[in-house]
């Protein structure tokens, strides 16, 4: 290969690096993390192994960034990180957030999660944004609704922790009806203890 065709790839993207990322999110999300190699991701995207280097660096670094940006898409979409958002919100975010055209973000999200649990010091950025992030919404969505603080933490941490296993128990079994109505128990049970905190008479806010 000529230098001048190297150098021709490497500047395809030279002042278009969103463009550069969509491309790659959109190859990570259509063959996973298994067999994920920079010289073949460089190649299927159209720039240079050196081009793909000089803006992500790293595989890893590379990840990082390809998950931020589906973790907003799912937001985005779902719509519950909203300055107006409220518990009774997640029944709404579950059905927007798990489309089947958003279920293959949620499972290159959790292959990277695995990979983030066998390699921490690799994906600690990636394990700080992911969980930060969703619990620091959840817990100020229900210190909104009135928990006390001191148990904040805690109920951000079931409510994500529920969540994250319904979405994996959806990826793997597919049964939409089931993992569907489960989701909605636990809504019930949620906003049950919502009413402790409030002293709210039961049944009073529609689901």
């Amino acid at each position: 290969m000529s230098a001048q065709h190297v150098d021709g790839r490497r500047l395809r993207y030279q002042h278009r690096r969103p463009e550069l990322l969509d491309a790659v999110v959109d190859y990570v999300l259509a063959h996973g993390l298994a067999n994920l190699a920079m010289r073949p991701l460089a190649e299927a995207v159209g720039v240079s192994h050196g081009a793909l280097l000089h803006h992500f660096g790293t595989k890893e670094a590379l990840l990082i960034e390809v998950t931020d940006v589906l973790r907003q898409r799912l937001a985005d979409a779902a719509g519950l990180a909203s300055s107006s958002g409220s518990l009774a919100d997640l029944g709404s975010w579950w059905r927007r957030s798990t489309t089947a055209d958003r279920l293959p973000v949620y499972r290159l999200l959790f292959e990277v999660f695995a990979q983030a649990t066998r390699e921490p010091e690799r994906y600690e950025r990636f394990l700080q944004q992911a969980m930060h992030d969703a619990l620091g919404l959840i817990q100020r969505l229900v210190l909104a609704e009135g928990c006390p603080s001191e148990q904040a933490p805690l109920i951000a941490s079931m409510i994500v922790a529920q969540a994250r296993g319904l979405q994996l128990d959806l990826l793997a079994t597919n049964d939409r009806e089931r993992v569907d109505h489960a989701f909605s128990v636990f809504i019930g049970l949620i906003d049950s203890l919502r009413q402790s905190w409030t002293g709210e008479q039961p049944s009073t806010r529609p689901r």
